[in-house]
């Protein structure tokens, strides 16, 4: 994330409750951004089934929804890592005028491999042409506000990045209530992807007036996609594996078909969708301590590497990192474990204020702590980056996927309530515990890497 430790420290330094107020927000819009503007899509789904639409069109507009957000999270996932690593490799070469280009073009490589996609994939579901035609471009602006989100760390105006998804998430509430009363369907779909449009082109306007004018196609940028084709491999695979258990109930014997090709699954989507509100504390808390805290002892190790200071000092400068790193999970268990044992504790209250059915509880129960472990894999994950270990995350992804699809196979081939949702927690249990030893083991040989790393220097 460079770039955004330096606004997150200007904000703590006010030194008040708007400033650290402004500092969480700051970093829960970039951490969950469009987690958030999910539970704000399944509020509008609430409002939607109110409006006195029929049972079908109601399934329509949530699977729309839910599909697009899905597909566009994978398909984004292939650009994620590997942009964010071009961004960090010329921020540290001080070349900021070439963010723009690479920006401009990552959209272009959306727009055009994401409209071939999603056209194809959309021309077979039945759906009205209207219909089709609406899903490709919700598809491409969700992806669009995705891809945004990486460039998040280089905009330093977090109150107007604020003020775009709350007024876009506001005005995809109204318009969707205002033209799915008039128009159907459709007109719903329209109405969301418009409050999703004001959000992307706000935040477009932000990028074009902060980033340094510049050519429209950044070659640079293209070619890390061969240089980094493991980055690209683990964006892809990480994020499938994220929902391969979702794909995998929608298949189940007991899952529904509401029209060729949308599929849900009543007892499983909701629980899981709804524990991943949970986290989103955890992600801005530490995100702002590994910004804030960790990033200056982490920076501070490798400028004595590169300066060449002495072997005592370095190691000095390794476990201050390790402890600031260890005092930012052991924050992070504390906060989100109070969540989750308030959440397990109130889950049958919590069924009801979501209209959800009884039936319903041991599965939220299960999913919520599946998703504090997977928060847990995914900063594990985000700590191994932070080291350029990209074969360890790479390994750890595969199992993930793995695991998650087999798991999750089988606990919905014996369609027993009792299992759902145990799949994905295994697995993610499972991958940290994978993740944990990858990282210990990196961490006591830290040194090691660093030096086997570093260029060899002749004469």
């Amino acid at each position: 994330m460079a770039g955004i430790g330096f606004e997150l420290k200007k904000i703590l330094r006010q030194e008040s409750f708007s400033g650290d107020f402004g500092a969480y927000l700051y970093s829960a819009l970039i951490s969950s951004g469009p987690w958030l503007m999910s539970i704000i899509c399944l509020a509008v789904l609430g409002v939607v089934h109110r409006m006195g639409h029929d049972h079908i069109s109601h399934e329509l507009f949530r699977s729309t929804i839910t599909y697009s957000y899905a597909f566009s999270l994978i398909f984004v996932g292939i650009l994620q890592h590997v942009t964010t690593r071009y961004l960090a490799d010329i921020y540290y070469e001080k070349k900021n005028n070439k963010t723009l280009s690479a920006f401009l073009t990552g959209m272009l490589m959306l727009l055009i491999s994401g409209s071939m996609f999603a056209g194809i994939c959309y021309f077979f579901f039945q759906i009205s042409i209207i219909h089709k035609i609406l899903a490709v471009c919700l598809f491409l602006m969700i992806s669009l506000i995705w891809f945004c989100m990486i460039f998040l760390s280089a905009i330093k105006d977090y109150a107007n990045i604020s003020y775009a998804y709350i007024w876009g998430s506001l005005f995809s509430i109204i318009f969707t209530i205002i033209t799915g009363k008039y128009m159907g369907i459709e007109g719903a779909i329209w109405g969301y992807l418009s409050g999703q449009s004001i959000i992307f082109f706000w935040l477009l306007a932000i990028a074009l007036k902060e980033f340094p004018e510049t050519n429209l196609i950044n070659t640079d940028y293209l070619l890390y996609f061969k240089k980094f084709w493991d980055l690209a491999l683990i964006g892809f695979i990480f994020n499938l594996a994220i929902w391969i258990d979702k794909f995998i109930f929608w298949h189940a014997m007991d899952g529904r078909t509401v029209v060729p090709y949308f599929f849900t699954h009543d007892l499983y989507e909701a629980p899981l969708f709804f524990s991943y509100i949970t986290v989103i504390p955890s992600l801005s808390f530490f995100l702002l301590k590994m910004e804030t805290t960790f990033s200056d002892h982490y920076w501070a190790y490798y400028a004595k590497v590169t300066d060449r200071m002495n072997y005592d000092s370095i190691l000095e400068e390794k476990n201050l990192m390790i402890i600031t790193l260890k005092e930012s999970i052991r924050g992070l268990l504390i906060i989100q474990g109070l969540i989750t044992t308030i959440c397990l504790i109130y889950s049958p209250e919590l069924v009801k204020l979501l209209h959800l059915q009884k039936i319903q509880i041991p599965i939220l129960r299960i999913s919520i702590i599946g998703s504090f472990l997977n928060i847990l894999l995914s900063i594990n994950i985000i700590i191994l980056f932070y080291f350029d270990l990209r074969g360890s995350v790479l390994c750890i992804s595969i199992i993930f996927l793995l695991l998650n699809t087999s798991f999750s196979y089988l606990s919905a081939l014996y369609r027993n309530i009792q299992f759902y949702g145990y799949g994905y927690t295994y697995a993610s249990f499972i991958s940290l515990l994978l993740g944990m030893y990858l990282l210990d083991t990196k961490l006591n040989d830290l040194e090691y890497i660093t030096f086997a790393k570093q260029p060899v220097i002749e004469g």
